[in-house]
């Protein structure tokens, strides 16, 4: 999700500034959730509340969209943490009459990067995205955000979110996440990627870790797996996952 460029002013006369509550997009431990949560959905989404592990604090989801974004972010080892829905953007169109009339908005996610940057996302369909009063509200948002806070503002639809086999990945991934560490499974895949060199496979890491697993597991392949989300090591997400995949060394 890299920023987009910024859009020129839609103005002619200057705009009043944009501002956010809390004044830092709310990227801090226990972020409060400030949309109201609805008593239903209209039958146009399904809500529900995720057990998001990078999450700063409450993570309601108002749309699966939204649900398998946020599977995305949390496979996505460059993605240090993010907060969902944690402010209020009030901002700034033109009313027709000379003035300007401010507006709100809430983002879906506002998540950190390892590295440092801060991005807004919006998981929107394609249905909602292409309404004319998300077209006309959009660039003035995008704007607030890029111009008036220094962050990139990016909008996501099913095209960019349901990209397979890169969503049934991260899924496995994220099921496979340890709750309670494996550190011996750990130390032996560690010592066959420094045996088998990379690029590797999953095969003959496993091959070479020669861990006993209970049937039906494989605690290598957990361990590996566990890797990945660490950015320790990069697996091909662009096939489904197999003995074949192809490990990259990572970080």
């Amino acid at each position: 999700m890299a920023p987009t460029h910024c859009v020129p002013h839609v103005a002619c006369q200057t705009r009043p500034l944009s501002v956010t509550a809390p004044a830092d997009l709310g990227l801090f431990p226990g972020a409060p959730v400030v949309r109201e949560t609805p008593p239903y959905n209209y039958g146009s989404a399904i809500d529900g509340v995720g057990a998001d592990h990078k999450a700063l604090g409450r993570a309601p989801f108002r749309s699966l969209l939204e649900r398998d974004m946020r599977t995305l972010l949390g496979a996505n080892p460059a993605i240090d943490c993010y907060a969902v829905e944690p402010h209020t953007l009030h901002y700034f169109m033109p009313n027709g009459r000379g003035g300007f009339d401010q507006h709100e908005y809430v983002p879906d996610v506002v998540c950190r990067y390892r590295a440092g940057p801060v991005v807004v996302v919006d998981a929107k369909a394609l249905y909602l995205s292409s309404r004319p009063s998300w077209q006309a509200r959009e660039p003035h948002i995008r704007e607030a955000y890029e111009l008036d806070h220094r962050v990139a503002f990016v909008v996501l639809d099913e095209t960019d979110i349901r990209v397979e086999p890169r969503l049934s990945n991260c899924q496995i991934l994220e099921r496979h996440r340890y709750i309670v560490r494996d550190d011996e499974a750990l130390a032996r895949v560690r010592d066959a990627l420094l045996a088998v060199g990379f690029p590797t496979t999953v095969r003959e890491v496993v091959h070479e870790a020669g861990l006993k697993s209970v049937p039906g597991t494989c605690r290598a392949f957990t361990a590996l797996l566990n890797l990945a989300l660490g950015g320790e090591v990069f697996l091909d997400l662009g096939a489904p996952f197999a003995p074949d995949t192809t490990v990259w060394r990572g970080l």
